[in-house]
């Protein structure tokens, strides 16, 4: 319902205020918090979190969550869209009620991507489906704890205000997993910094709808090997015109 969104977004301003920080901006904020996740020193230093993570430290703020999955974007094994194979075979696995096969690919998978939320959710739903409750619990709880990271940073209601997502698909799964309702229409788009961001329909069971809107400019830059999608297609340009002209 959409009363329970705009619930989940009154329930999560109180969280910021009862932690102490700031409203997270992507276009200003980004580039600090992930230099600060490569310093071993730093208290949002990736390796210091990602530990208290996998152990599901409960003192670890929506903010440092948040850094964390930052810190995951400057790593050579986040190649988000390459990715998207492998997490749709563990769902795929998990669909064909194969769950023993599905908890070792997803063991595998969380080896090197660790941040992955539909792994993560895939292998408690591996876990309760071999009756392993508290193993189901548990990584349940990693799961909602990388959602709430992202609803912390913005409530996506509007472009200004995007909420964050590691990946290509991670707000499709923050709509149908975490907000619990279905997705109606897909777009693209941008903020007015130029920051490539992903439109999702949210439909409600009465009836209504809002768009949500999930900044994913990091995954972009990753897929187009740092470059923005307008460098990106004017090199592929360039190299077509140049190669009709080798052609002629």
């Amino acid at each position: 319902m959409k009363k329970t969104f705009i619930c989940l977004l009154l329930l999560m301003i109180v969280s910021k205020i009862s932690f102490g920080q700031e409203t997270f901006n992507y276009q200003s904020d980004f580039k600090n918090i992930l230099a600060k996740t490569k310093d071993k020193d730093d208290n949002l230093s990736y390796d210091k979190l990602l530990k208290r993570f996998k152990v599901n430290d409960t003192t670890l703020t929506h903010y440092e969550v948040l850094a964390l999955l930052i810190g995951f974007t400057d790593k050579p094994d986040y190649k988000p869209y390459d990715d998207l194979t492998k997490e749709r075979e563990v769902y795929k696995l998990n669909g064909e009620g194969k769950f023993t096969e599905g908890l070792e690919l997803a063991n595998k998978f969380l080896a090197t991507h660790p941040l992955s939320v539909s792994v993560l959710i895939e292998k408690s739903y591996s876990f309760s489906k071999l009756g392993s409750k508290d193993s189901a619990q548990f990584y349940l709880y990693q799961g909602r704890r990388i959602f709430e990271a992202m609803y912390f940073s913005g409530n996506g209601t509007k472009k200004e205000t995007p909420t964050f997502a590691l990946g290509p698909a991670d707000g499709q799964d923050y709509i149908t997993k975490f907000v619990g309702e279905k997705i109606g229409s897909m777009g693209s788009g941008s903020d007015n910094n130029g920051n490539f961001l992903d439109i999702l329909e949210v439909k409600f069971e009465d009836g209504e709808s809002i768009q949500l809107y999930f900044v994913i400019q990091h995954a972009v830059k990753k897929m187009f090997g740092g470059k923005s999608i307008e460098e990106a297609l004017d090199d592929s340009d360039s190299k077509k015109k140049k190669k009709d002209r080798k052609d002629k």
